[in-house]
């Protein structure tokens, strides 16, 4: 038995990977024969200034295909703009996302979502939502969007000229939980307002970062979730407190839909057109959870890293300012006011290639061998079974196809000055198209794209025509990972009426 166990070990571990066609794909020589190179991609420095290292590094020696290990396992990270138009377009069917973060995000919302679907059930679902977050619908939500930046603004200027550093980072966490809460189901979680409900409580219980034995055990134990320890049954004992207020709202809903005078959320538009599709009040509850959890942290940490280059760009923010108060003329934000604001949406999409929030998007895996293009013109081949991860960090800071990668540079985003035509320049001609995924792209693209860009410029806008924000003594801008977040590591800022 011993000795069948030890030649099944050696044959997974050992020889089976040294035979892997994988093995053509160049990459860093692994630093330890147990781990790979695992303590290089975790001993990073990132909160330091060391972002995106060492992926980076290795992507600029070895290519847009590098091949590593962690633990006795090969991976590929992927930054070939060619390869990923290949895995998220035109074949995209033949990469689903990994199990393990499927499984994971079904345990937390309690079944399929659109994160965790694939395949036919996957294009069924979103073809079903999709109209929800058309222009018509988004334009709605401006309203929701700026009466909740205004409770922020309340707040500011009660600490106007008082000299507080004041943590910005979790004022944007209340303001975007508000937003997408209402937005969501039509529920006002209050955290803004300073509220400390059991339902809030049990939100941050959910959305917590999660440790990785925490997540493997949902993955690999059967009954994990049942076993006797405090952690779980805080966590199963949140999902209950969430599930029953989702489901209020949803029963409230069946039994009293809105008219079409009332303010619509995205609960409303899906139970309306559920007249045509069947939809039940537990899929219901499994949309309005996911729309939840991928709007809400997102927002706020790219709110976050916004302000943060802001503050680290007095220039930058005087433009933002000038354009916005110009733009405005001291009224709301209007729907037809976003359109205008070129230099701010400029902004803000170079934050997001600077800092994109999920940095490492869900890994795929071949579920079939394929032979993949590259920009290189020679085409590499997958065999079935391969994981591979994308780095967005790497891909929006590789000087092949970005001028000065590193700095922060808003002009590379309107069309037509020196920066735009310096990057276009060197990607050959071509768009940012799948050079620039912060929403990823394909048919599992972010389905919430305009709605995310609409919140965001609703608040950016608001807030730095009205407020200066300067970086306190404590803070620092440097990038941290916090669960699947890449969140700066301490944003405290001091705030003033700009004049």
């Amino acid at each position: 038995m011993e000795l069948t166990v030890s030649l099944a070990c050696l044959y997974t571990f050992v020889i089976k990977p040294a035979r892997s066609p994988l093995n053509a794909i160049p990459g860093p020589p692994p630093a330890s024969f147990i781990l790979g190179n695992l303590r290089e991609l975790l001993d990073n420095h990132w909160d330091e200034g060391n972002y995106p290292e060492p992926c980076l590094s290795w992507a600029q020696k070895y290519g847009g295909a590098v091949l590593y290990r962690t633990a006795m396992f090969h991976r590929v990270i992927l930054t070939d703009p060619d390869a990923l138009k290949h895995i998220y377009q035109t074949n995209g069917d033949n990469y689903p996302r990994d199990t393990s973060s499927r499984s994971y995000l079904r345990h937390l919302i309690g079944g399929d979502g659109l994160l965790s679907s694939e395949g036919r059930a996957h294009k069924d679902m979103r073809k079903l939502l999709a109209p929800h977050f058309a222009f018509g619908n988004v334009k709605s939500f401006v309203g929701v969007f700026q009466r909740h930046t205004h409770r922020l603004c309340a707040y500011l200027d009660s600490v106007d000229g008082t000299g507080l550093s004041i943590d910005l980072q979790n004022l944007f966490t209340q303001l975007s939980l508000d937003i997408i809460g209402l937005s969501a189901f039509g529920y006002d979680f209050g955290s803004l307002a300073g509220e400390n409900s059991n339902t809030l409580r049990a939100y941050h219980t959910l959305s917590a970062p999660v440790s990785l034995p925490y997540v493997l055990g949902q993955i690999l134990v059967p009954g994990f979730a049942r076993l006797p320890l405090p952690a779980l049954r805080e966590a199963e004992a949140a999902k209950a407190v969430l599930f029953k207020v989702v489901d209020d709202v949803v029963e409230a809903k069946l039994k009293r839909p809105a008219t079409k005078t009332s303010s619509l959320d995205l609960l409303d538009l899906m139970l309306d057109s559920a007249t045509n599709h069947t939809i039940s009040a537990a899929q219901a509850r499994v949309h309005v959870l996911t729309f939840l959890l991928a709007g809400h942290e997102t927002t706020s940490v790219t709110l976050s890293w916004v302000f943060a280059m802001l503050a680290r760009h007095p220039d930058a923010a005087k433009r933002v300012r000038d354009e916005c108060r110009a733009v405005l003329q001291g009224n709301d934000v209007t729907w037809t006011a976003l359109g205008e604001l070129k230099y701010t949406t400029a902004v803000i999409h170079e934050t997001l290639r600077l800092f994109p929030t999920i940095t490492h998007p869900a890994m795929r895996l071949s579920s079939a061998d394929d032979v993949v293009p590259m920009t290189t013109g020679k085409p590499m081949f997958l065999p079935k079974g391969t994981t591979i991860f994308i780095h967005l960090g790497v891909l929006h800071r590789n000087p092949k196809y970005w001028f000065q990668p590193s700095e922060f540079i808003p002009d590379r985003f309107l069309e037509g000055t020196s920066a735009f035509l310096a990057d276009k320049a060197l990607r050959g001609g071509r768009s940012s198209t799948y050079f620039y995924m912060p929403f990823s792209t394909g048919g599992k693209n972010c389905i919430g794209m305009r709605f995310a860009m609409a919140e965001l410029q609703v608040v950016v806008a608001t807030l730095v025509a009205k407020y200066s924000f300067q970086l306190s003594s404590e803070a620092n801008t440097h990038p941290k990972m916090t669960g699947i977040s890449l969140k700066p590591t301490h944003l405290t800022m001091h705030v003033t009426a700009a004049t």
